[in-house]
Protein backbone atom coordinates (compact mmCIF):
# COMPACT_ATOMS: atom_id res chain seq x y z
CA UNK A 1 0.00 0.00 0.00
CA UNK A 2 1.41 3.29 -0.90
CA UNK A 3 1.87 6.24 1.99
CA UNK A 4 -1.18 8.64 1.78
CA UNK A 5 -1.24 12.02 2.77
CA UNK A 6 -4.23 13.19 4.53
CA UNK A 7 -5.11 16.98 5.24
CA UNK A 8 -7.24 17.07 8.45
CA UNK A 9 -8.72 20.39 9.53
CA UNK A 10 -10.71 22.41 11.82
CA UNK A 11 -11.28 25.91 12.54
CA UNK A 12 -8.26 26.42 14.55
CA UNK A 13 -5.91 23.65 13.97
CA UNK A 14 -5.53 22.68 17.54
CA UNK A 15 -8.20 20.83 19.00
CA UNK A 16 -10.41 18.56 16.84
CA UNK A 17 -8.41 18.31 14.26
CA UNK A 18 -5.47 16.81 16.73
CA UNK A 19 -8.39 14.20 17.88
CA UNK A 20 -8.78 13.56 14.30
CA UNK A 21 -5.34 13.03 13.31
CA UNK A 22 -4.82 10.45 16.51
CA UNK A 23 -7.86 8.49 14.53
CA UNK A 24 -6.82 8.27 11.56
CA UNK A 25 -3.58 7.53 12.45
CA UNK A 26 -5.13 4.92 14.62
CA UNK A 27 -7.38 3.58 11.63
CA UNK A 28 -3.68 3.07 9.07
CA UNK A 29 -2.21 1.43 12.21
CA UNK A 30 -5.75 -1.00 12.22
CA UNK A 31 -5.77 -2.33 8.67
CA UNK A 32 -2.11 -2.30 8.23
CA UNK A 33 -1.17 0.65 6.22
CA UNK A 34 1.61 2.45 6.03
CA UNK A 35 1.38 5.61 8.75
CA UNK A 36 -0.41 8.49 6.26
CA UNK A 37 1.73 11.94 6.17
CA UNK A 38 -0.93 14.08 8.31
CA UNK A 39 -1.10 17.87 7.49
CA UNK A 40 -2.93 19.25 9.91
CA UNK A 41 -4.17 22.74 9.23
CA UNK A 42 -6.83 25.52 9.79
CA UNK A 43 -9.87 25.46 7.14
CA UNK A 44 -8.00 28.38 5.67
CA UNK A 45 -5.42 26.68 4.60
CA UNK A 46 -6.48 23.73 3.04
CA UNK A 47 -6.50 25.13 -0.49
CA UNK A 48 -3.22 26.05 -0.76
CA UNK A 49 -2.05 22.72 0.71
CA UNK A 50 -4.14 20.93 -1.37
CA UNK A 51 -2.12 23.39 -4.61
CA UNK A 52 1.29 22.56 -2.77
CA UNK A 53 0.86 18.65 -2.41
CA UNK A 54 -0.61 15.48 -3.39
CA UNK A 55 -3.44 15.06 -1.20
CA UNK A 56 -5.12 11.59 -1.33
CA UNK A 57 -7.98 12.53 1.54
CA UNK A 58 -9.49 15.63 3.72
CA UNK A 59 -10.96 14.90 6.62
CA UNK A 60 -12.56 17.74 8.24
CA UNK A 61 -13.97 18.39 12.02
CA UNK A 62 -16.44 20.72 10.59
CA UNK A 63 -18.01 22.10 7.71
CA UNK A 64 -15.33 23.14 5.09
CA UNK A 65 -16.58 24.65 1.61
CA UNK A 66 -16.41 21.69 -0.72
CA UNK A 67 -15.28 24.32 -3.45
CA UNK A 68 -11.80 24.61 -1.98
CA UNK A 69 -11.28 20.84 -1.82
CA UNK A 70 -11.28 19.94 -5.41
CA UNK A 71 -11.49 16.94 -6.62
CA UNK A 72 -10.12 14.97 -3.06
CA UNK A 73 -12.32 12.81 -1.44
CA UNK A 74 -13.63 14.23 1.54
CA UNK A 75 -14.81 12.21 4.86
CA UNK A 76 -16.21 14.22 7.84
CA UNK A 77 -13.91 13.87 10.78
CA UNK A 78 -16.98 15.12 13.25
CA UNK A 79 -18.10 11.52 14.30
CA UNK A 80 -14.58 11.29 15.92
CA UNK A 81 -15.95 14.83 18.62
CA UNK A 82 -19.29 14.13 18.53
CA UNK A 83 -19.03 10.34 18.45
CA UNK A 84 -21.98 9.81 16.21
CA UNK A 85 -21.23 7.02 13.54
CA UNK A 86 -17.64 6.57 14.59
CA UNK A 87 -17.87 3.00 12.68
CA UNK A 88 -19.06 4.40 9.50
CA UNK A 89 -16.29 7.50 8.83
CA UNK A 90 -13.31 4.68 10.23
CA UNK A 91 -14.45 2.34 7.52
CA UNK A 92 -14.88 4.84 4.87
CA UNK A 93 -11.30 6.38 5.59
CA UNK A 94 -9.84 2.88 5.82
CA UNK A 95 -11.10 2.01 2.05
CA UNK A 96 -9.21 5.33 1.11
CA UNK A 97 -6.04 4.67 2.77
CA UNK A 98 -6.27 0.66 1.44
CA UNK A 99 -6.29 1.93 -2.07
Amino acid sequence: MKKKTVIVCCASSMITSTIAAGKVRDIAKKIGAPEPRIIQCKFSEVQGNIETNEVDLIVPTGRLNENVTGNVPMVLGTPFITGVNVDGAEQKIAEILKN
